[in-house]
């Protein structure tokens, strides 16, 4: 990757990414840091139009992410879902050129771009038992070189909470064996002295799904190496529950997808 070469080659020192656009691995010599507080981490449906999705739901929907085609069709089965790509400037002429009834975004980029408001009256939050987010999605990830100049410059940055919600979420997808590419979501929270996280794999049509949770003893001082051996048990509950043959199935699909 380029950003991880020039950071090699110290053509720059920090690289700031969506976390849950990077792998649940970093290259040798490089690490991570999480700042936070973190966005918002819900998805949100925008609509083409002002409705009531209960009076009128939406008949065309887009999306690329298997993640949310596998969760989408459990609250609008009859909806189509058809591929949607860009960025969220092009994701949204697209809404407006009526390629689509509704489109589904992070509301975290949003946010971010400041757009949120504009959108406000066709916006639908999904909840968090809705549609579970991508493991660190809402969070952003600094990729630096694991120098101690660097990570004591950085360090006052990195925040304790959202590194550790997001590394079980991070360590749950690594364990299962999944790339980001198939419908695995994570969601961990801090709250009442606990660390919760869930998590879900789902079939592409949706129909089978293997739904996790599992909380830990939570306190500001906890070890990072507690919250990751959380995604382990995890995910090893989540394999034998059936999700392993739900990947195997999803890897098997991509796989012949790739070579058509």
């Amino acid at each position: 990757m380029e950003i991880e070469r020039a950071l090699a080659e110290k053509r720059i020192d920090v690289a700031v990414h969506s976390l849950k656009d990077l792998p649940t691995i970093q290259p040798p010599g490089l690490c991570l840091l999480v700042p936070g507080p973190r966005e918002d981490a819900r998805d949100v449906l925008i609509s083409r139009h002002p409705c009531s999705l209960d009076a009128t739901p939406p008949e065309r929907i887009g999306t690329c992410s298997l993640r949310r085609t596998a969760q989408i069709r459990a609250l609008f089965p009859q909806a189509e879902i058809l591929p949607l790509r860009g960025n969220v400037d092009t994701r949204l002429r697209k809404l407006e050129a009526g390629e689509y009834d509704a489109i589904i975004l992070a509301v975290a980029g949003l946010l971010r771009l400041g757009i949120s408001a504009d959108l406000a009256a066709r916006m639908t939050y999904l909840s968090f038992e809705q549609v579970l987010p991508a493991p660190g999605q809402g969070a952003l990830g600094l990729e630096v070189r694991n120098e101690p100049e660097l990570l004591e410059l950085l360090s006052p940055l990195n925040d304790h909470a959202t590194q550790a919600t997001t590394s079980a979420e991070r360590v749950f997808m690594r364990r299962l064996g999944a790339g980001c590419y198939l419908p695995v979501a994570a969601y961990a929270t801090i709250a009442n002295d606990e660390l919760t996280l869930t998590g879900l794999v789902a079939s592409l049509d949706g129909c089978e799904r293997v739904h996790v949770s599992r909380s830990i003893p939570w306190m500001p001082g906890s070890r990072f190496e507690h919250a990751e051996q959380l995604g382990i048990e995890l995910a090893e509950e989540a394999l034998e529950r059936g999700a392993e043959a739900i990947i195997a199935t999803l890897d098997s699909i991509v796989r012949e997808q790739q070579h058509v």
